[in-house]
C-alpha cells in the first residue's frame, strides 16, 4: 500500500508508564501513583491480600487498578480478569432483575407473592397478612435472619442445595431449615428495617417462577449479556479465576458457596462490574442498551434518597446517613466489597477485596479523587472495544519522528503507513477529533503515534 505524507502539529509530552492500568483510565500520572501508595499501604494495615478498584465518571471508567494477590498459596496476583465474591452487591442483580419484571408488567411490587410462587409463604404470628415483592426489597417484609446464617448451610464449590429446594425448606413450615426465630413480632407490612439474606433468597426464586428460567440463567440473559459482563457468573466455572477468600490472619476459606445464592454469591471482575455501574450512573442505560426505563429507575433509586428498592439510601442500616450516596456493600468470610453511586454528579467507584480487613479509608480517598478526574464527552457510553482495553502506555513506541522529552511544541512532518484506528486516552475509540484532544493513532504497521492536535 501506498504510504503519504501528512503534516501534524504535534505537542510532545514526556514518555510514562500508568501501573496496572490500560487506555481505559486517568492519565493523571501523579494522581494513580498517589491512589496506589495510598491503597498499598491501607493493605498493609488491615491484611488485605488482594484489591481490585475503579472509579466511574461520565459513563467512563476513569481510573482502575490491582493490587495484591488472588491467591497466597498459588503467588498468583490480581489483575484485570481476576473475579471476586461480590457478597451482597450481588443483592443488586436480584433487585434490577425484580425491577426489570415489574417493569414488564409480570409482577406488582404491592401484592402476595404467593401469587407468584408455588409454595406458600407466610410470617406464621401474622398469616393473614401478605409478604410483598416491595416489602422484601426493602427489608421490611419482617424476615429476621442473621448475617451469620450464611454459615450455617456453606460448603466449598457450587451450592449443594437448589434455590428451589432451600426455599420450601426454609420458609415452609415442616421444612428442615424452618425456624420460627426467622419471623419477627410485627406485622408485614408494618416492620422496621431488619436486613435478610433469606428475603433476597426468595426474591431470586420469585424471578425464576415469574420468569419460567432458572434465576441465573435470567440474570445471564437480560443482564450480564447486555452489558458485556462476560466474565460474570453466580457459579464457579470449570475454568475460573476467582480470587481466594482469606481471613484476617490469612488463612484460605476456600471457594465455598451458600445455597442463598441470589443474595450474595455473584462473582465479577472490576471491568465488568464497572459496566454495570456505568448503566446505574446513566439512570439505566449502557451504550444503546436500556436496562430498565426512566420509570423503573427513579421507582429503584428514588431522588429522595429513601426508600430504594435493594439499594442502600440514607434509611438503612448501612447506607450513607447524609443521603449524599446510593451504595451496596458486602460482608462474608475472606471478603470485603463496596459499590457507591452518587446522584449529584453521576459518579460512582467500586472496592473488591478478597480479605476482612478494613477498607473505609479506602473508601474515602476514593470518593475524594473522583471528583479529580476530568475526561472529555464521550462518544457512547463504556469502552467496549476490547482492542482499546488491552492496549497498554508501556506499548506506545515512538516511529522515529516524535521526541518525548518536556512538554512543547513541535511542527513535524510523519511519514506514515495508514491509520485503522484513533483512541483517546481514555480508551475510547474516536470517529473525529477537536482541537487540543491528546490522540493515539494506530496504523496498520502496529505503529502508535501520541499527538495533540492544535
Amino acid at each position: 500500500m501506498n504510504k503519504k505524507n501528512i503534516f501534524l502539529h504535534l505537542i510532545i509530552f514526556p514518555f510514562f508508564i500508568i501501573s496496572n492500568l490500560s487506555f481505559a483510565q486517568c492519565s493523571n500520572e501523579s494522581l494513580d501513583m498517589e491512589l496506589d501508595a495510598f491503597i498499598s499501604n491501607q493493605m498493609s494495615l488491615h491484611n488485605l491480600p488482594g484489591l481490585s478498584a475503579a472509579i466511574v465518571k461520565n459513563g467512563q471508567i476513569v481510573w482502575n487498578s490491582f493490587y495484591g494477590y488472588s491467591s497466597l498459596e498459588e503467588n498468583k496476583m490480581v489483575n484485570a480478569q481476576t473475579k471476586f465474591t461480590l457478597a451482597s452487591i450481588s443483592k443488586l442483580f436480584t433487585s434490577t432483575a425484580c425491577v426489570q419484571l415489574w417493569e414488564e408488567g409480570l409482577i406488582d411490587l404491592d401484592i402476595d407473592i404467593n401469587n407468584y410462587l408455588p409454595i406458600e409463604v407466610i410470617n406464621p404470628n401474622h398469616p393473614n397478612i401478605p409478604i410483598t415483592v416491595r416489602q422484601l426489597l426493602q427489608h421490611k417484609s419482617s424476615l429476621r435472619d442473621y448475617e451469620s446464617d450464611l454459615d450455617l448451610w456453606d460448603n466449598i464449590g457450587n451450592p449443594l442445595i437448589d434455590l428451589e429446594t432451600f426455599c420450601a425448606s426454609y420458609f415452609v413450615q415442616g421444612g428442615s431449615f424452618f425456624n420460627m426465630s426467622n419471623f419477627g413480632e410485627t406485622p408485614p407490612g408494618s416492620s422496621s428495617y431488619w436486613y435478610s439474606n433469606a428475603g433476597f433468597t426468595l426474591l431470586g426464586y420469585i424471578v425464576q417462577s415469574v420468569s419460567g428460567i432458572p434465576f441465573n440463567q435470567y440474570c445471564q440473559q437480560f443482564i450480564h449479556e447486555p452489558l458485556e459482563m462476560n466474565t460474570c457468573s453466580w457459579f464457579y466455572l470449570e475454568e475460573d479465576n476467582v480470587a481466594m477468600p482469606y481471613s484476617n490472619s490469612l488463612q484460605p476459606y476456600g471457594l465455598y458457596s451458600v445455597p442463598e445464592y441470589p443474595a450474595a454469591m455473584l462473582k465479577s471482575n472490576i471491568v465488568d462490574l464497572s459496566q454495570f455501574l456505568i448503566a446505574i450512573t446513566q439512570k439505566g442505560i449502557y451504550n444503546s442498551f436500556e436496562l430498565i426505563d426512566q420509570v423503573s429507575f427513579l421507582e429503584m433509586l428514588p431522588s429522595t434518597m429513601i426508600n430504594g428498592l435493594g439499594w442502600w439510601g440514607q434509611d438503612t442500616w448501612y447506607g450513607d446517613p447524609n443521603g449524599d450516596y446510593w451504595s451496596h456493600g458486602g460482608y462474608m468470610n475472606g471478603i470485603r466489597t463496596q459499590l457507591n453511586y452518587y446522584p449529584s454528579d453521576s459518579t460512582g467507584f467500586i472496592i473488591l477485596t478478597n480479605g476482612e480487613g478494613n477498607y473505609s479509608q479506602i473508601q474515602n480517598k476514593l470518593e475524594q479523587f473522583t471528583s479529580y478526574f476530568q475526561i472529555d464527552d464521550c462518544l457512547s457510553y463504556g469502552c467496549t472495544d476490547n482492542s482499546a482495553v488491552n492496549y497498554n502506555i508501556e506499548a506506545l513506541i515512538d516511529d522515529g519522528t516524535c521526541i518525548y522529552e518536556s512538554i512543547g511544541i513541535h511542527e513535524t512532518q510523519i511519514e506514515v503507513s495508514q491509520q485503522i484506528k484513533m483512541f483517546d486516552i481514555l480508551g475510547r475509540q474516536k470517529r473525529n477529533h477537536k482541537k487540543g484532544d491528546l490522540l493515539f493513532y494506530i496504523y496498520e504497521n502496529g505503529d502508535v503515534q501520541k499527538i495533540i492536535k492544535l
